[in-house]
C-alpha cells in the first residue's frame, strides 16, 4: 500500500547456492512446465531490517525493494523503492546503479527527488518498475515522480515522459502527464508501455518520445465515505479502446510483443493482443462487492485459468518456455500460469513470513516483482520482507556414484550406502542401516526375529523383510506404518521404500528420476 489510494498497494551467470554461499554455476533452463517439487527457496541479499548498505551480500540491506530486471552482464538491477535509488546485486556483492543518497528527514525516512544527471547524481522518488531495451538502456517508473527515466548505458539519467507532476494527458515527453505508474515494459521496437497505475490506464510511448493511451478512462465513482465520492478503476474487456482497468500493476512482453497486464484491483491476469486490438482475461476472476467497492476482493485458488483466484497480482515474467510467473502480493506467493492453468510455485498460501526452504515450505512477505533468470531460475523481490529471493533446483554434487547407480543426497550432502539404493516395482528403496544412521537413528538387528531395528527418541521401528508394513513402538504401546512397497534384502542388507522416511522424519523427500537422484531435505532451512 504506497498511498491512501493504493490500498492494493520484477545470458549469463546462474546464480547457484551451495552450503548458504553463492557460487557461479551452468545450468541448462529447466521448464518450468514441470514438477517444481525439486525446487527450493534461497535469500540472495537482504535482511529482516531496513538499511541501504552495499557490499558483501550477507551486509547488504534494502528498504521495500519493489522490481528487478537482469541486465546484460548478468546483474540483477533492483529498484530499491524507499531508498529511492537503484541497486545491483552480483554473485558475491551489491552497489549503487543510480540514485544520489540525498539524506533522511527528521523521522530518519530517506529523502527523495527528481534530477537528471549522471547516475551518481540522479534522484528518484521511489522507483517502481524496471525495463532493459535490446541496446541497454533501462527503463525506470519513477512513481512517486508520476515520470517515466531512461538510464543510457553510459550511465546518463534523463526523464523520458511526464514532468514530476501529477495528471493525466498524452504528448511528448514532458507534455505527458501520469499518476503513480508502478511497471514498464519495453518490446522489441523500442515501444515503452506503462502501467499508469492510480490513472487505471495502459499508456504507449513511442520511440520518438510521443506518449498515448491505449484504452479507456474509468468513468466508476464511488462513495468512499457518505457525502464524498471519487473515480475508482473499472473491468472491461473486449476492444482496448473501451477495456477498461483498476490498478494496473505489472507489465510483461511476451514473444508476440503482446502485453500481460497484472490488474491488481480486479483480481485479474488480463492480456493486450496489440494486433488485433483485443483485450482478455487470461486468469482470475471476480466481481464488486457494491456499487462503492474501490476493489474486487482478492482470494485464492489454484487450477483452471477462469477460477483460480489472486489477491492484488504484482510483478509479472515469462519464461523461456512461455510460463507466466505471476508476484502474488498480498496471497504471499509465487504463481504460475501455463496451458490454461494456474499453480502455486513457492510459498505458503496467505501466510505471510521468511522461511527458505523446499518451495511449499517456503515463505514470502508481500512479493511484488518476479524475474526469470536467463538460467531458468527465478529472482523474487519480497518487499516487505526486504530480501531479493531466489527459487532454483537443489544443488547436485559434482562427483556421483559411477556405473549409474542411483544416489542420495541428504540436504547436499552425499550419503555413502554399501549397497547402492534399489528402484523396484516404481518405487525407491534405501538401505536401511545407512541412510538411518545419516538421519541420526540407531541401528540394530534382532537375531531372533530377523527384523532390523531403527530407534531415535523413545521410538523404535521393527523392519522385516518382505512385508509392506513397519511395526512402531512408542512408550511401549506399538501400531503398524504402511509402506507403499515391500522391504527387500539385498547382500544381507534390509532395504525399506524412501517414503518411510519422509513419512517417519518429517522430511521432504524427492525422486529425480533423469538424474537418478534421491533428495532428502528439511523442508525449512
Amino acid at each position: 500500500m504506497k498511498n491512501n489510494k493504493m490500498k492494493l498497494a520484477a545470458v549469463v551467470t546462474a546464480i547457484g547456492i551451495l552450503g548458504g554461499t553463492f557460487a557461479t554455476a551452468a545450468a541448462a533452463a529447466p521448464s518450468w512446465t514441470q514438477s517444481t517439487k525439486l525446487y527450493e527457496v534461497r535469500s540472495w541479499a537482504g535482511q529482516a531490517g531496513v538499511g541501504h548498505r552495499d557490499g558483501a551480500l550477507s551486509d547488504t540491506t534494502f528498504y521495500h525493494p519493489k522490481s528487478a530486471v537482469e541486465l546484460a552482464n548478468g546483474r540483477l538491477l533492483i529498484a530499491d523503492s524507499l531508498n529511492h535509488r537503484l541497486r545491483t546485486l552480483d554473485t558475491d556483492k551489491s552497489a549503487l546503479y543510480a540514485g544520489s543518497w540525498l539524506g533522511e528527514d527528521a523521522a530518519g525516512n530517506p529523502l527523495s527527488g527528481l534530477n537528471n544527471d549522471s547516475a551518481e547524481q540522479a534522484a528518484f522518488h521511489s522507483p517502481a518498475g524496471l525495463a532493459v531495451d535490446a541496446k541497454g538502456n533501462v527503463y525506470v517508473a519513477d512513481s512517486g515522480n508520476h515520470a517515466i527515466r531512461k538510464i543510457t548505458p553510459d550511465g546518463t539519467v534523463s526523464t523520458l515522459a511526464g514532468n514530476g507532476l501529477l495528471g493525466s494527458s498524452d504528448g511528448k515527453d514532458a507534455e505527458a502527464k501520469f499518476h503513480s505508474p508502478a511497471d514498464v515494459a519495453v518490446d522489441s521496437k523500442g515501444n515503452v508501455y506503462v502501467a499508469d497505475t492510480l490513472n487505471h490506464l495502459i499508456r504507449k510511448i513511442a520511440p520518438n518520445g510521443t506518449v498515448s493511451t491505449l484504452n479507456a478512462t474509468s468513468a466508476r465513482l464511488i462513495e468512499y465515505v457518505p457525502g464524498a465520492v471519487e473515480n475508482a478503476g473499472d473491468f472491461l474487456d473486449g476492444p482496448l479502446a473501451s477495456a477498461k482497468f483498476n490498478e494496473p500493476s505489472g507489465l510483461a512482453v511476451d514473444a508476440k510483443d503482446n502485453l500481460y497486464v497484472s490488474d491488481r484491483g480486479n483480481q485479474r491476469i488480463r492480456y493486450i493482443d496489440l494486433t488485433s486490438g483485443q483485450v482478455s482475461t487470461v486468469a482470475g476472476g471476480g466481481s464488486y462487492d457494491g456499487a462503492n467497492a474501490y476493489f474486487i476482493q482478492g482470494d485464492y485458488a489454484d487450477g483452471e485459468a477462469a477460477k483460480s483466484r489472486f489477491n492484488a497480482p504484482e510483478g509479472l515474467a515469462v519464461t523461456a518456455d512461455g510460463a507466466l510467473v505471476i508476484a502474488d502480493s498480498l496471497n504471499h506467493v509465487v504463481r504460475m500460469l501455463k496451458d490454461g492453468q494456474v499453480t502455486t510455485i513457492a510459498g505458503v498460501p496467505t501466510e505471510p513470513g521468511s522461511v527458505n526452504g523446499v518451495t511449499a515450505s517456503s515463505q514470502f512477505n508481500h512479493p511484488t516483482d518476479v524475474v526469470a533468470l536467463a538460467d531458468g531460475r527465478l529472482a523474487i523481490v519480497d518487499e516487505f520482507g526486504n530480501k531479493i529471493r531466489i527459487v532454483q533446483k537443489y544443488a547436485a554434487p559434482a562427483k556421483l556414484p559411477a556405473g549409474g547407480d542411483i544416489a542420495v543426497l541428504l540436504n547436499g550432502t552425499l550419503v555413502s550406502t554399501e549397497v547402492a539404493a534399489q528402484l523396484k516395482a516404481g518405487a525407491v528403496l534405501l538401505p536401511v542401516r545407512d541412510v538411518g544412521k545419516a538421519l541420526g537413528y540407531q541401528v540394530g538387528y534382532d537375531k531372533k526375529t530377523g527384523e532390523a531395528l531403527l530407534s531415535k527418541d523413545g521410538t523404535v521401528y521393527a523392519i522385516s523383510e518382505g512385508k509392506d508394513a513397519v511395526k512402531k513402538t512408542v512408550a511401549g504401546a506399538s501400531n503398524t506404518v504402511k509402506l507403499n512397497a515391500k522391504t527387500i534384502s539385498i547382500d544381507g542388507r534390509m532395504f525399506i521404500p524412501v517414503r518411510f522416511f519422509a513419512d517417519e522424519s518429517g522430511l521432504d523427500i524427492q525422486w529425480d528420476g533423469a538424474a537418478k537422484i534421491v533428495v532428502i531435505r528439511n523442508k525449512e532451512f
